[in-house]
């Protein structure tokens, strides 16, 4: 491990006031009992959220795409590291206070030796992956589960033939697709072992902006739409799984031409690397893309392009045990583009993560890209725009989403399979003639064609009406019977005619179920 002293400490003793108030611009749907609250950020402080974690004293630590890690609390601001290179993602030890950062180049841990609340010494934990000069080459983190060990993703080069001239981006796109690998283990999930040592741990990935680890220790990453990816996605990580992208490949032990090294700095002659990777490539090339797909292990969860998501970021688990309203345990995305946050239902089938997924407050000041549940059982959430653009049309911005904790929203809290059909279970009682008639549900289905063109548009879209329709005697639930074909994204619509008992609306009357296997 190698440690760097802070040269930027003389410089880091700025203490700044910010402030907590009311959104400038309320979001257009947000469910009853819900408020959103923005951080007020000094005008001193470019803040790109790249990653966000709560210290143990009560402090929010976010780190930036500018390169600085800020502590914040109290409406007080101070700078705890600077100097970094596009850090995208924060982990904090809950019962040691250690702090690791995400780095484009490496996993760095930052010393604060003698308590003053900046970081001394930067030491690099692990460096084991490429990089060059591609803008599009991020290194996205943070989790950590109950052994010690680090979880990131690595984003594939954008690498189409000729893009800015430079011809070493041309050699790892496989069957001409936008996206390639000009750099080591670019779109692969990584292991960082306790004792500092790299395990590549899934490939297939494309632009992995988000990873998040839920309650049980099972590890997902989103996905954005593109190449080889019909449209925006959360997959569960598993080691040795290959979720789709095959320019990772090139770093794969079972692909490659004559054992090319995967360490550059052992390799005495880098042009002789080149020219066995551009052999992997092609040979990579030759495997059709009904092969690939039978490789594939499809995502949990499909999200909508352009309905729903654009460029999903960090999923995070509601841990707070219903203190931040009825949807405890759920998923909660942000997406940079739609600059909305989401949240989302799972269950297993056969074993394999699917599930619903529904708008939920939308839109934010800007992309929201990273969340954590803070002391307080609300949402905070991060947001950067610079360069990628999005709805909120902010440049940066943090705010805070929390709930009344009494108002019950009229929502479907999730939407579950079954052997012959789905059960929609609703946050409150619905009226139980209203749903009982099939003229209040609009559901249909379509795939996702995988291609190395980049996205997809929508396959085979049918409609449905269910053959039966069983309400709850409580109302809470409706079961819903019809044919079932596997590898479809389900939507539900909730007609205006169904309400709450009271005559509740529904918020976000539609939410998209992602059918990968069968009961």
């Amino acid at each position: 491990m190698t440690k760097t002293k802070n040269w930027f400490k003389g410089l880091t003793g700025l203490f700044l006031m910010g402030g907590l108030a009311s959104a400038d611009v309320a979001p257009k749907h947000i469910p009853a009992g819900y408020s959103v609250d923005t951080i007020q950020i000094p005008d001193e402080i470019v803040l790109g959220v790249g990653g966000m974690e709560f210290h143990p004293d009560g402090h929010l630590f976010i780190c930036t795409r500018e390169g600085e890690v800020w502590r914040y609390k109290d409406d007080k601001w101070s700078l705890f590291a600077d100097g970094l290179h596009e850090p995208l993602g924060i982990y904090i030890d809950q019962k040691t206070k250690e702090v690791w950062v995400m780095q484009r180049p490496e996993l760095t841990k930052l010393v604060d030796e003698d308590g003053d609340n900046v970081a001394d010494v930067y030491e690099t934990v692990n460096s084991s992956w490429g990089l060059t000069d591609n803008y599009h080459e991020y290194s996205f983190g943070l989790v950590r589960d109950r052994y010690g060990n680090f979880y990131g993703t690595l984003n594939t080069s954008l690498s189409w033939r000729g893009w800015a001239g430079s011809h070493r981006w041309d050699i790892g796109r496989v069957h001409d697709s936008k996206m390639g690998r000009s750099a080591f283990y670019r779109g692969w999930s990584f292991q960082v072992t306790l004792d500092g040592r790299f395990v590549p741990w899934s490939s297939g990935l494309r632009s992995p902006a988000g990873i998040g680890i839920s309650p049980d220790g099972d590890i997902f990453y989103t996905d954005n739409q593109g190449d080889w990816n019909g449209t925006s996605s959360l997959h569960h990580v598993v080691k040795g799984r290959f979720h789709g992208h095959p320019s990772s490949l090139t770093d794969h032990p079972g692909y490659q031409v004559a054992s090319a090294s995967t360490d550059v700095k052992l390799l005495s002659d880098y042009k002789d690397h080149e020219r066995k990777v551009a052999a992997t490539v092609k040979r990579l090339n030759k495997i059709s893309v009904t092969d690939y797909e039978k490789l594939r292990t499809p995502p949990a969860i499909w999200f909508p392009h352009g309905e729903l998501a654009s460029s999903p970021g960090e999923p995070v688990w509601d841990l707070t045990e219903g203190k931040f309203g009825p949807f405890a345990g759920q998923v909660f995305v942000g997406d940079q583009t739609k600059s909305n946050m989401m949240r989302a239902h799972l269950e297993k089938v056969q074993g394999e993560f699917q599930g619903i997924v529904f708008d939920f407050v939308d839109p934010m000041h800007c992309g929201a890209m990273r969340n954590r549940f803070g002391p307080d059982n609300a949402l905070w959430v991060g947001q950067t725009g610079r360069g990628w653009g999005s709805v909120g049309g902010k440049r940066f911005g943090l705010e805070r989403i929390f709930w009344d904790g009494k108002t019950t929203p009229m929502e479907m809290h999730h939407v579950s399979l079954t052997k012959d059909g789905f059960t929609i279970v609703f946050t409150k009682p619905v009226d139980k003639k209203s749903a009982a008639d099939a003229a209040s549900y609009k559901i249909k289905h379509w795939g996702y064609e995988y291609r190395a063109e980049y996205g997809s548009p929508k396959v085979g879209t049918t409609d449905v009406k269910p053959s039966r329709i069983t309400v709850a005697e409580d109302g809470k639930s409706v079961h819903l019977s019809m044919d079932l074909v596997k590898d479809r994204v389900y939507e539900f619509i909730i007609q205006s005619g169904l309400t709450g008992a009271g005559g509740s609306k529904f918020t976000n009357p539609r939410g998209w179920y992602t059918l990968n296997y069968l009961r």
